[in-house]
């Protein structure tokens, strides 16, 4: 009887001590894993670019190395869909930053085809009464058969084009022949012509129609920006090189602004 109640107490003494050791190795591998997630998971956030440098290697390495890459990035793949699951399960909501946009040249009127002048390029700004007028009897006095019909004081021919450059009038006293201006609603102006009723803070802009002007301007009182103070003088090559370069920029580079200075 004593000799079979030792042998109980052997095996559970037995059994005891290989519960404890399995609990144990459950345990173990339990902290392992987690410890071994937590640390591939860092690596993969903070060495990033080291990692994009070893998948670079493996690509222009021999068989062998890549062979290694090909070990590595398998190994790799199993971590980075073990953090997208703790990502999905995590309660924090996953915020992605909105790419930068890249800043862009702010157009001030809407309803213009062209931009306005960067600020950089402004030399100043002036308020003025803004009137329109066109080459006919009506504001020239001159008819279609006169032989000076449609040509300014400076001599070019006048010109309305919203997606480029216009002529306009001004004193030459204030803005000089050549200037050049930004006009809100109306666009890019080149002072080409002078009037007698243009005196001071005054300036007529060249409509082909009294249509237009009276259906697209009339009289406004706006600010204009000067982005080139002219030297006396505008010509039909100058007219001509400043359309292209605002027909192709949609408006006037600083090249073309260096070269006119």
């Amino acid at each position: 009887m004593k000799k079979q109640y030792t042998m109980t107490t052997k095996l559970l003494r037995v059994l005891i001590s290989s519960c404890a050791v399995f609990i144990g190795l459950i345990l173990t591998w339990n902290q392992a894993g987690a410890y071994t997630f937590e640390e591939e998971s860092a690596v993969l956030h903070v060495d990033k670019r080291q990692s994009v440098l070893s998948t670079t290697a493996g690509h222009i390495g021999n068989q062998r190395e890549r062979s290694i890459h090909d070990y590595e990035y398998s190994d790799q793949a199993q971590v980075t869909t073990m953090v997208y699951m703790a990502l999905l399960w995590s309660p924090q909501p996953i915020v992605i930053p909105k790419p930068e946009v890249p800043g862009k040249q702010v157009v001030l009127d809407p309803s213009m085809p062209v931009m306005a002048p960067r600020s950089e390029q402004v030399l100043g700004t002036q308020k003025v009464t803004a009137t329109g007028y066109t080459a006919g009897v009506e504001s020239t006095g001159k008819g279609p058969k006169h032989p000076q019909y449609g040509i300014t004081y400076s001599g070019v021919k006048v010109r309305r084009d919203k997606e480029t450059v216009s002529t306009i009038a001004a004193d030459p006293k204030l803005f000089p022949l050549g200037s050049i201006l930004y006009i809100p609603g109306y666009g890019y102006g080149i002072v080409a012509d002078t009037g007698s009723a243009i005196k001071g803070n005054k300036i007529d802009l060249y409509f082909p129609t009294t249509k237009q002007v009276y259906k697209e301007w009339g009289k406004k009182d706006v600010e204009v920006q000067v982005i080139k103070q002219g030297d006396g003088k505008c010509t039909e090559k100058m007219l001509d090189e400043l359309s292209e370069a605002i027909d192709v920029y949609k408006s006037v580079p600083d090249s073309w602004l260096d070269k006119a200075v």
